[in-house]
């Protein structure tokens, strides 16, 4: 019996061993990340969010959007209006339209947004 129980000491220090290096190895790359991460530079504010997402239009928002734009801008006499008289209505009053909704991005538009974002130039 004193052989076995040797062997499986000896066989769980060795898992330990190795346990304890991979969590070694992990924490040190969690550590590089986030050092990463911390010398790139943050995005600050909408400005910058809306020059990441593009420009959009009105036409890609929809009629909540748009009544919701107007009532933050002030403009009265909104209620009745359709989609495209909401949207003339907002660009002459001067205001920009909204960045593009993730959603409306495609796959391969997503993922260059994600190599800008994290800096890479990745074809």
């Amino acid at each position: 019996m004193g052989k076995i129980a040797e062997a499986l000491r000896a066989n769980l220090k060795a898992v330990a061993a190795s346990d304890a290096r991979s969590l070694r190895e992990l924490d040190q790359e969690l550590f590089n990340a986030k050092a990463a991460v911390r010398s790139t530079p943050q995005m600050q504010g909408r400005e910058q969010l809306k020059t990441l997402l593009g420009q959009g239009s009105f036409q890609q928002q929809t009629v909540a959007t748009l009544k919701r734009l107007c009532k933050e801008n002030g403009i009265r006499g909104y209620s009745k209006l359709r989609k495209a008289e909401l949207a003339a209505r907002l660009t002459a009053e001067g205001v920009s339209p909204p960045p593009r909704t993730l959603d409306s991005f495609t796959k391969k538009e997503l993922i260059a947004l994600v190599r800008q974002l994290i800096g890479e130039n990745l074809t």
